[in-house]
């Protein structure tokens, strides 16, 4: 046998079904590297967004706040305002069914109404600057335009302004607690109308508070005049009720003292 033979001997494939026992591919350099290159394109995509919305809350919003000529506490004294309001029209809503007395019924109907105008105004003022109106405040102006001389279906609680208008501690800026809501809607004739009047008083002089902050501290102009508006009639509104109060023999009947 040839050198040539012997070696072409020992190179050659051994015949029959024997398993393939060549080692996996390894992963290419190539598809390595391109999947670093997707991993870092996510990465810097997410990073990009971080970034653009830190520069939007930081940088974007002050801006367009100043370009606008309003500020953050501007736009938080109208969202404010809208909540109290939208409170003031549920507990409005009460009357019809509840009581009898036409002036108590009478008086309800004018705070409701009222109440319902003052969210319209906030409500143009920030959909103007491109701000979200309270779901309370566009819940309450549909409750209000059902009319607030009809008895509503409420299951004895109470219509309610929206989630947000009935879904709070209660206690800021004389806002009523859900407890206390559903304490007035339980009561009829003229427990029931001394109570709302009386709650009506309270939550009314807390709406002064954050009118009276946006009066001394506000920028925007056309907020500032919204926020005297409101407390000029707050304070009209808040003796009628208690006319209404002392006739019907609610606190401050005997001498007209303050409740």
């Amino acid at each position: 046998m040839t050198p040539q033979d012997s070696t072409t001997e020992e190179t050659a494939q051994p015949s029959g079904d024997m398993p393939d026992q060549r080692p996996a591919a390894m992963p290419s350099a190539y598809g390595l590297g391109r999947r670093l290159r997707i991993m870092g394109a996510v990465l810097a995509g997410g990073l990009a967004v971080v970034l653009a919305l830190l520069l939007w809350l930081g940088v974007l919003v002050p801006a367009k706040q100043e370009a606008a000529g309003y500020s953050a506490a501007d736009a938080a004294y109208a969202a404010v305002a809208i909540e109290h309001n939208a409170q003031a029209v549920q507990l409005a809503a009460l009357a019809p069914g509840r009581s009898t007395d036409d002036a108590v019924l009478a008086t309800a109907v004018e705070v409701g109404e009222a109440s319902a105008g003052r969210i319209r105004e906030l409500a143009d003022w920030l959909e103007a600057r491109d701000i979200p109106v309270p779901a309370a405040g566009t819940e309450a102006l549909a409750l209000a335009e059902g009319g607030l001389e009809t008895e509503l279906s409420d299951g004895g609680s109470g219509p309610r302004a929206g989630t947000n208008a009935h879904s709070h501690e209660g206690g800021s800026h004389g806002m009523l607690t859900d407890a206390q809501v559903d304490g007035i809607a339980s009561l009829s004739g003229s427990e029931f109308d001394i109570a709302l009047l009386a709650a009506l008083v309270e939550h009314h002089y807390g709406g002064l508070q954050p009118a009276d902050q946006e009066i001394e501290a506000g920028e925007d102009a056309e907020a500032k005049a919204l926020a005297q508006s409101e407390a000029d009639a707050i304070r009209i509104e808040v003796e009628d009720v208690r006319e209404v109060l002392a006739a019907i023999g609610g606190p401050g009947s005997n001498d007209g003292s303050d409740s």
